[in-house]
């Protein structure tokens, strides 16, 4: 199995990966249930279910600039290996919807996620955060007041926005776009398929074999069609703030349940080296996997991350 632990001292060794024989991606199916809404105060989440009630429920937050499908693959698998999976929506990348006027930082994401986790999901659940989820995922359990709304019982952080290490180039070419008079015209339907494919294979190692037609669909079908999603999306980009993971990266050294760090090693976005590294550093107790893919790993070695999630669960 290409997963293997490591210490942060010890990351040259990630940078040497022989790659292994891993699952070709044509052996499995995009399974994307039905999308299911939840009226969660001012908001309507969108969000995609796996798995049986009463089995270990886990929340899995995508981050920039997917909607769930990132998790399409991983989502059948773990509810194969008997949990309960619930993957909703950020305002502005996906389905949810709710007021212009919302606050679309990572700091009100998290408040919808905490009140989506409290409506919708049963009990305690491991929290899986990607990319700026990973941000989502350390201000719902570092904030004062939503630490102490939520149920999460462990946390897994991959390839995350850490620190002030984030934006990444490619965002801050987006915001500055964003934050511009002609932003409507620039994240036009025809525009927002181009900017969300080169965005994405940017992160993929297999960007044609891994997205698919169906996967792409599923990606653009709400820019396309809803002006008022490409505007939400624009106000989200408008509120990226480094300064509020500045605030809670530094935090989870009190984290003091379980806790993943599961990166690609191959990140132009976030690399191990740097992002990995600095989180590990201030989180020394928590567990680190690394795979041999790159940012999107949900979608291009699904298997891989479920093989490494269900390990450190039940370890």
């Amino acid at each position: 199995m290409p997963i293997r632990t490591i210490n942060a001292l010890a990351l040259s060794l990630a940078l040497a990966i022989t790659p292994l024989a891993v699952t070709p991606l044509a052996a499995f199916a995009d399974e994307m249930p039905g999308r299911q809404f939840a009226d969660v105060g001012d908001f309507r989440v969108a969000y995609r279910e796996w798995g049986e009630p009463g089995d270990p429920a886990v929340m899995l937050i995508h981050g920039i600039p997917l909607n769930s499908v990132l998790f399409s693959r991983v989502g059948p698998l773990l509810a194969e290996q008997g949990y309960h999976v619930f993957a909703p929506g950020q305002l502005g990348l996906s389905y949810t919807d709710g007021p212009m006027d919302a606050d679309h930082s990572l700091k009100g994401q998290a408040e919808i996620m905490t009140d989506f986790a409290n409506q919708v999901m049963p009990g305690p659940y491991i929290l899986f955060g990607h990319d700026l989820g990973g941000g989502i995922a350390q201000i719902m359990v570092t904030d004062p007041e939503l630490k102490e709304q939520n149920q999460v019982r462990k946390i897994v952080i991959g390839n995350s926005a850490v620190l002030d290490m984030w934006p990444v180039p490619e965002a801050n070419a987006a915001i500055a776009k964003a934050k511009s008079a002609e932003a409507s015209q620039i994240f036009s339907a025809d525009n927002v398929r181009e900017i969300v494919k080169n965005f994405a294979s940017a992160g993929l190692m297999q960007p044609e074999e891994t997205l698919t037609d169906e996967i792409l669909e599923d990606l653009y079908g709400n820019y396309a069609e809803n002006e008022s999603t490409r505007n939400h999306f624009i106000e989200y980009l408008k509120a990226m703030d480094n300064r509020l993971t500045l605030e809670a990266s530094p935090q989870m050294v009190m984290w003091n349940k379980p806790a993943m760090l599961l990166w690609g090693v191959h990140d132009p976005f976030q690399p191990p080296y740097v992002s990995g590294v600095a989180l590990a550093r201030i989180m020394p107790h928590a567990t680190w996997e690394y795979l041999d893919p790159s940012h999107f790993y949900p979608l291009e070695r699904p298997q891989e991350v479920v093989d490494a999630f269900v390990a450190w669960d039940q370890q």
